[in-house]
């Protein structure tokens, strides 16, 4: 790809807009000078967390709207919340370990609390798809990150703020020895582990890097060689995180120098039941033969459990992730547990619903329990069942396949969740 194509794909011109005018409303606030580094380490729980010099900043802004263009108006932002923690060990786990300040609170209905810092600080980070380790981590590194942090013989790499708002994953590259500044953009890809099954892959050849030389003249010799001493240090794994070091320095980019990174996926919430033991939902879109699930979320997704529908087990062990969505694995209580087997177990109260269509016709046929009713918007929203001419007249069995996702049938057991209860 070209260097002049790479530039006419500019990103979003909002976001990085809006993080820049909170870090500069944070820096003013506190009088930190403008020059000094600050990386956006989350936008999590309505609040933007930043890192400076050694100390977390929480904040919460505001903007007037304008009447015509209905956007954001970015030089009206102001700090309705700000707090400052400071951690006096690298994974805080208890009050006593951090120093929590609030600077600004202009309406207490915002308000952020040292126990949800803690909680935040445990949760994966997001910043980037490849590193999943706690924000204390990410922190824990960030806070010796300089600009000899990923260097070789000849050259340094590093991000710095600029006004640069390209998608197109981007670094900045020094020539020590010419003590020439270049500025380079890189492509990462996918590539085919599995049938179905993909894994993202550094860049990998020269023809992934473009280089723009910022106006000085630099020889295609010159770019070559700073080409391949990035493609060996970035394939290089890295000793921290055991990823690439590709991957770190991608997460270094979107801290000092955001874009708008999507952490969404696609499901289907079938019971909303935040007092008990949390919302049960299905995924749209789960992997071909992927075993049969749902999970429960609490709220904010903060954490979550997935549990199969075919026997009392966890689909997954340790951190939840479904791309850039990533959140606490949760393993329920036991007075969750119970909660959640009686309430699968108790009539479905959508199967007496009065309200006409073949959605309900289906209900009527086939759901008398909570249970069943999961099922049906399992086999309906994820297995595509119902969908046809038939509709619900032919009922799912255990084995049928649509697109490769499992469907249902309605006499399946309940499993006895309870097996899930720590001893």
């Amino acid at each position: 790809m070209r260097l002049k194509t790479v530039k006419n794909k500019i990103g979003d011109k909002h976001f990085t807009k809006y993080v820049f005018k909170a870090m500069d409303l944070v820096k003013e606030h506190c009088n930190i000078p403008s020059e000094t580094p600050m990386y956006l380490l989350s936008l999590a729980r309505g609040h933007y967390f930043f890192l400076c010099n050694g100390v977390l900043y929480i904040t919460n802004t505001t903007l007037a709207i304008d009447s015509v263009t209905k956007e954001a108006i970015v030089s009206s932002m102001e700090l309705i919340e700000l707090y400052k923690v400071q951690m006096f060990k690298d994974y805080s786990k208890t009050l006593k370990d951090i120093a929590f300040f609030v600077e600004i609170l202009k309406d207490p209905r915002y308000t952020f609390t040292p126990d949800e810092f803690l909680d935040w600080v445990d949760s994966p980070c997001n910043i980037n798809h490849e590193i999943d380790v706690p924000y204390y981590e990410v922190i824990k590194f960030l806070n010796r990150y300089n600009k000899d942090t990923f260097r070789t013989d000849r050259y340094l790499f590093y991000s710095k703020r600029d006004t640069d708002l390209n998608f197109i994953n981007n670094l900045y590259a020094y020539d020590t020895k010419n003590q020439i500044e270049m500025k380079l953009y890189t492509f990462d890809d996918y590539a085919e582990f599995g049938e179905h099954a993909w894994e993202y892959t550094p860049p990998l050849s020269l023809k992934d890097v473009v280089v723009d030389d910022l106006g000085q003249n630099i020889s295609d010799y010159q770019k070559r060689e700073c080409k391949k001493a990035f493609l060996k240090l970035a394939n290089e794994v890295n000793p921290i995180f055991n990823v690439k070091n590709y991957w770190v320095m991608e997460l270094v980019k979107l801290a000092v120098q955001p874009v708008l990174v999507l952490h969404e996926w696609s499901c289907h919430r079938c019971f909303c039941k935040p007092n008990l033991f949390g919302d049960i939902w299905v995924y749209d879109f789960p992997k071909q033969d992927e075993e049969p699930s749902f999970f429960i979320a609490d709220k904010g997704f903060k954490k979550v459990a997935v549990l199969k529908f075919k026997s009392a087990e966890y689909l997954f062990n340790g951190i939840y992730k479904r791309g850039m969505a990533k959140a606490k694995g949760w393993i329920l209580s036991e007075r969750e547990i119970k909660e959640l087997v009686d309430f699968l177990r108790a009539p479905s109260e959508r199967a007496e619903d009065c309200v006409k269509g073949k959605l309900y016709d289906g209900y009527e046929k086939y759901v008398k329990t909570n249970w069943q009713q999961l099922i049906f918007e399992y086999n309906h929203n994820t297995a595509g069942w119902g969908w046809g001419e038939d509709g619900y007249d032919n009922p799912p069995l255990l084995g049928k396949y649509e697109d490769g996702i499992e469907q249902l049938p309605f006499n399946l057991p309940l499993p006895d969740y309870r097996k899930l209860i720590k001893g």
